[in-house]
């Protein structure tokens, strides 16, 4: 359980990160939101009609250039670009022993025969670099924009109103509750001495007491925080109302040679 509350203030810190990140001056920052959420549906989608690996490989290398370009440091790109490209390959593998072409290996294990064809290696890769191509654009997409603007994009696309409002929210509180978690985690702490962790009835019954707590005070919390946000003349849907945002050259000209690569390793 304590693990858990710690994983929660570690998510916390990263989505501060994200922030800081967003406030650079780099390339991506610098880009019309808009642009950049049209961009990325347009670069998913042309990659769906990749089939050549070679292409693909070159469209991985350009979220790592941008992500570089962009003062994000690569370190904090590729771990947050890993995660599903891992499960990503554990779903895939069976393609390597069910694609019927050239055998690349063979196994015997007793009544069992495993072969490992090219066409089943090269589909595998394939697969794998563009699940990992998506999931580093929309990632680029999130470091590049801060949240504020994430939402105001969101409403200036039309999107309903009661979802940006349950996005907002759910950001604002997320902080209050991983608030109230470290306090209730401290005081436990305080309060109790354990020399090995074992998992037992008395633990559980203490950890389902904790969450208890955390859920009651992050509740009041909550209510106390909204309360004094609505005093203030906070309004929802003010704080989302969209900006007007002109466009740039360098808006047209990121959209213009984007559309032109992208098009072309498409046709290639």
């Amino acid at each position: 359980m304590k693990t858990s509350f710690r994983d929660l203030a570690e998510g916390a810190e990263s989505l501060l990160y994200v922030e800081n990140l967003s406030s650079k001056r780099g390339l991506l920052q610098s880009i019309n939101p808009l642009v950049k959420f049209a961009i990325t549906l347009f670069i998913i989608s042309a990659s769906l009609f990749v089939s050549s690996l070679y292409c693909l490989m070159l469209m991985c290398a350009i979220p790592v250039g941008l992500s570089l370009a962009s003062k994000i440091p690569l370190k904090t790109f590729i771990t947050r670009t890993t995660l599903i490209p891992f499960f990503a390959v554990v779903i895939s593998l069976p393609i390597l022993f069910i694609t019927s072409g050239t055998p690349a290996l063979n196994a015997n294990r007793g009544l069992f025969n495993f072969t490992v064809t090219f066409e089943g290696i090269q589909r595998f890769l394939i697969f794998t670099a563009r699940v990992w191509f998506c999931v580093a654009s929309l990632t680029l997409l999130i470091l590049s924009m801060g949240f504020d603007s994430f939402l105001k994009m969101l409403a200036s696309i039309r999107v309903p109103s009661i979802v940006i409002q349950l996005f907002s929210l759910t950001y604002r509180y997320l902080f209050v509750s991983i608030h109230e978690i470290q306090k209730v985690l401290i005081a436990k702490e305080a309060r109790t001495y354990i020399r090995k962790h074992t998992v037992n009835l008395e633990n559980l019954r203490h950890s389902g007491t904790l969450l208890a707590t955390v859920f009651m005070r992050t509740y009041e919390r909550s209510e106390r925080v909204y309360m004094a946000m609505k005093s203030r003349g906070f309004d929802m849907d003010n704080a989302n109302r969209p900006a007007v945002q002109s466009l740039h050259i360098k808006d047209l000209l990121f959209t213009i040679s984007t559309t032109v690569i992208f098009g072309l390793l498409v046709v290639l």
